[in-house]
This record gives C-alpha cells, structure tokens and sequence, in this order.
C-alpha cells in the first residue's frame, strides 16, 4: 500500500511521476532534475527509466517520512523548502539534498522523530 503522502506522486503501480512531485514541490521538472542530480530529459522519459527512479526514490522517502512527522505533505514541502536546519548551519533540507546531502538530511529527520534535539 502507497502511504498518502506518495500517493500524490506515485501510482498505484509504483511509478514515481516526476511531474506530480514537481508540482508538489512547486517547482518545474527542470529545477527537480537539478535537485536530485539527473538532466531534465532522464525525468521526461515515459516510462520513468532506471536512472530517474533511483535518482527520485530517496527524495520521495524523505518526504514521505517528512510528511509522517509534519501531519501533511503541504507543511513538509515546506520545511523542506524554507526552515534552515540549524545544526547544519543555515541551508534548508532541499539544498543539502541539492548539495548532494540527502543521507544526512534523512539521518536529520530520524533523530527528530526520535525525540533528538536537532
């Protein structure tokens, strides 16, 4: 079963739609190949090619678990864009993640929920 939150982006087959994550994120495909590190056209392919599924899949569970913690997709979308992760100085999630720090930011969220401060 596809959690609520992915259920905005991922089919009931399983398939990431990068479109769907990119509106989500009020952002254009463009700008969400830059984040996750692939050129726009590996995004475009229908069906979604290997490359882009694994290029989006750990961008699609750090939401989803954002998602768990914030009570909605809305107010993890934006945590992710706009509150600075302190302890890691002034960046926000979605430019670790552009930095090439999505493990980090994920290991960010799992102490969070654990009650860690962070």
């Amino acid at each position: 079963m596809i959690p609520q939150a992915q259920a905005r982006f991922v089919t009931s087959s399983g398939s990431i739609n990068p479109r769907a994550l990119a509106e989500q994120l009020h952002i254009p495909v463009s700008e969400l190949a830059d984040l996750v590190g692939v050129s726009r056209n590996t995004l475009a392919a229908e069906p979604l090619g290997k490359k882009g599924r694994e290029a989006l899949l750990p961008l699609v569970r750090l939401l989803t678990h954002a998602s768990e913690i914030a009570g909605s997709l809305e107010r993890a979308v934006v945590w992710f864009k706009y509150t600075p992760i302190v302890s890691m100085g002034t960046k926000t999630a979605m430019e670790h993640v552009k930095d090439g720090n999505i493990a980090w930011v994920h290991g960010h969220l799992e102490n969070v929920y654990n009650g860690v401060y962070a």
